[in-house]
């Protein structure tokens, strides 16, 4: 994933949060392109003006995080949790949070998002999952948006840069992403984007009820990490996390848009888009993914949105 677009109501905002206090280096600021606002359907709902900034750890190209402010600002938001009065639970499946590698301990990172305003799940907890050892926290940004800092006390170097974080906080190594239909998701992932299982495992039971906090369900429920990748890249990673629960989850249908708050759009590059959308095709049936917005030049690059099985929307553009 090169970068993921976050809806936010107010930039200023947002950047004393993910640029003074997180220290993410500021690589554009600028408005949207005429073409990419109409690919994106920004203008259809009496949007006026648009500003995105672009984030990076140290100028690294991988993990980027685009801020998106919409002038009259959005409303409609991507995922609100319970915890902060709003409708969406965290076993709804559909877009979840957005992770970033901190300093040890965590708590001096976690004491800091919630000086700046954040709004924290719960502190720190440590967890083993296979042979990686991480230390995590949830807290909950600008408009709701979830975030997870984390330090990776065993991560290997296909899933952590070496000497991450590079900065006060790292690019974005991970989205995470609550699924529904594990075959699907693996269908999605695996067969059609060519994308490699890095992690594929269970919390143990030692760890659930620690994970179970993490996350904010039942106490005792079981949790299922499966971790995507490209085996040459570290971050932009995306995690798929399954809870087994006995009841229906409900799903955040069609909420990723950059026209919302929060986690509105993945962006991906590849290399033949025409070849892509043929695979999206013929998968279609195993996966649950349906193309969005055909192959379309936009401006200087040909751009396409897919949506993946966890209500997932991507755009892929053609390098």
């Amino acid at each position: 994933m090169r970068s993921i677009v976050v809806g936010v109501s107010n930039m200023d905002e947002a950047l004393q949060l993910f640029e003074t206090t997180m220290g993410l280096q500021r690589e554009s600021d600028e408005d949207l392109s005429p073409a990419l606002a109409q690919f994106w359907g920004i203008y259809g709902d009496g949007t006026r003006q648009t500003r995105r900034v672009e984030l990076s750890c140290q100028g690294y190209p991988i993990g980027r995080l685009e801020l998106l402010e919409l002038t009259p600002a959005a409303t409609e938001v991507v995922r609100l949790d319970t915890q902060l009065g709003g409708p969406d639970a965290p076993l709804d499946i559909g877009p979840k949070a957005i992770d970033f590698y901190v300093r040890s301990p965590a708590r001096i990172a976690w004491d800091q998002m919630v000086e700046a305003g954040c709004i924290a799940r719960s502190p720190p907890v440590r967890h083993i999952i296979g042979d990686v050892e991480s230390e995590e926290a949830v807290l909950f940004g600008p408009d709701g948006v979830p975030l997870l800092i984390m330090v990776g006390h065993r991560h290997p170097p296909s899933q952590m840069r070496p000497g991450a974080p590079h900065g006060p906080y790292s690019e974005v190594p991970t989205v995470s992403v609550v699924a529904g239909d594990i075959g699907a998701t693996r269908a999605f992932y695996a067969d059609t984007l060519g994308l490699e299982a890095s992690t594929d495992a269970e919390t143990p039971p030692e760890f659930r009820d620690a994970v179970n906090a993490l996350v904010g369900i039942p106490v005792g429920s079981p949790v299922h990490f499966l971790l995507y990748q490209d085996p040459k890249e570290p971050s932009g990673k995306i995690l798929l996390v399954h809870f087994a629960s006995p009841q229906p989850a409900r799903r955040l249908t069609d909420r990723m848009h950059p026209r919302r708050l929060g986690v509105a759009l993945y962006r991906h590059a590849a290399r033949d888009l025409d070849s892509l959308c043929e695979q999206i095709a013929a998968h279609t049936a195993r996966s649950g993914a349906t193309l969005v917005q055909a192959p379309t030049q936009v401006g200087a690059t040909r751009r396409m949105w897919v949506r993946g099985p966890n209500e997932e929307l991507f755009e892929f553009f053609e390098e």
